[in-house]
């Protein structure tokens, strides 16, 4: 168990050390921030989905209670 750890984390250095010098390269700055800019993108297209479904679950909550005040304003 004690070399499983010690591999993963020589594995994240030499991970990191290839990605540091990956972005230092022309090519891989342009490529990190075509990255990033998709990733930016998708977070704002998740925020509008989840606004999106907030707006929908009110309305059913609204909905809802008017059919339950009506329900209760018959009885």
């Amino acid at each position: 168990m004690n070399y499983e750890k010690a591999f993963f984390f020589t594995a994240g250095v030499i991970a990191g050390v290839g990605a540091a010098c990956f972005v230092r390269s022309e090519k891989g700055r342009k490529t990190a921030v075509a990255i990033a800019s998709k990733g930016l993108e998708l977070k704002e297209r998740v925020a509008g989905m989840a606004e999106r479904l907030k707006e929908t679950v009110d309305d059913v909550m609204a909905e809802a209670k008017y059919i339950n005040e009506q329900k209760t304003n018959e009885s």
